[in-house]
């Protein structure tokens, strides 16, 4: 055996190649640039900050293997302990479930609205990944509008406090849909505007967005009324960011960019509903939410109207001057 093993690495070896037609380990031989490129690859490596150009485990043991299709983001990590797939698989349900509004004759699916922006996760997060852009014919599914407006004195204990509040009538977010007895929101509207740019020697036209609400069904919004348009994000991998020790990521600040790299900031704190207590922001547009949990359940009740221990309200996002949303069956 050890001399088969041996007569094969030969084998390969320039200018040790067996050139007979007839044997069964004719190899071509490698010439000097292939030999310089196979050396390069196995190479130990000296730089640890990145993954390897060919190495076969960039997540390390929790790489997975390409699946070809639509459900290429949604595997768990290949290290999983089997224990805890059965969490991943009932999360993945509650995930991919569509939730019908109540009274329904089903009581594990019901509480859908009375407003909300898609009866269920995976209607915006499209098999875990990114959402759509609406087309121009189509309303809005992956996009939807945060609305906010000044105000909100500054909590004592979160120095870097954005001082918004939700528009007094409408809420936190313009939800577009709702069941036949509960009129919804409104409907927001994209113009586009031509803007031509010289790119390299060649003219691009690019489209820049107008956000805007018509038909609003709840009188007025605030005349100082701010929109921000929202559209889902890929779920791939969130409880990485979570895992990260809040001093890792505390120790990254530097808010006059001391390090003259360009890049300056610091990290956003906001209230923890899970915690009962203000965290590290991690999740959101703008690191508004500081868990998973705290994130999953602001989306339940804003996206889909449904009550969670930490929005233990049943009628998700709508306000008091929303009288026929309050009132609506739950």
């Amino acid at each position: 055996m050890l001399r088969a093993v041996f007569a094969l690495s030969l084998m390969t070896m320039p200018g040790l190649a067996d050139t007979r037609t007839d044997s069964p380990l004719a190899v071509v031989p490698r010439t000097v640039a292939e030999a310089a490129r196979i050396a390069a690859v196995v190479a130990a490596t000296r730089d640890f900050t990145k993954p390897e150009p060919f190495e076969a485990k960039p997540a390390g043991a929790a790489t997975v293997r390409v699946r070809p299709g639509p459900d290429v983001l949604s595997q768990y990590s290949a290290n999983m302990p089997f224990d805890r797939q059965m969490d991943f698989d009932l999360g993945n349900a509650l995930f991919t479930k569509t939730w019908v509004a109540a009274p329904a004759s089903t009581l594990a699916s019901d509480g859908l609205g009375p407003l909300f922006n898609a009866g269920g996760c995976q209607d915006c997060h499209l098999k875990d990944g990114r959402g759509h852009v609406p087309a121009p014919a189509k309303g809005p599914v992956s996009l939807f509008l945060r609305l906010s407006v000044p105000g909100e004195p500054v909590p004592a204990d979160i120095t870097d406090w954005i001082a918004t509040i939700p528009e007094p009538t409408y809420g936190a977010q313009l939800q577009t849909f709702s069941p036949t007895s509960v009129p919804a929101e409104g409907r927001m509207t994209v113009t586009y505007t031509e803007r031509t740019l010289q790119m390299n020697g060649e003219t691009a036209s690019l489209r820049v967005p107008t956000y805007a609400i018509s038909d609003p069904a709840y009188g007025p919004l605030q005349s100082d009324l701010m929109l921000s348009p929202r559209l889902a994000p890929q779920m791939i991998g969130l409880g990485l960011p979570e895992a990260i020790p809040p001093a890792n990521i505390l120790a990254q600040e530097d808010p006059d960019d001391t390090k003259t790299d360009g890049i300056s900031g610091r990290a956003r704190h906001v209230p923890s509903g899970q915690a009962g207590k203000p965290l590290i922001g991690r999740f959101g547009l703008k690191a508004g939410a500081a868990t998973v949990m705290d994130q999953s359940a602001a989306a339940f009740a804003g996206d889909m109207g449904l009550s969670t221990a930490l929005h233990p309200d049943p009628w998700g996002d709508c306000t008091l001057s929303q009288i026929a949303c309050q009132t609506a069956p739950n």
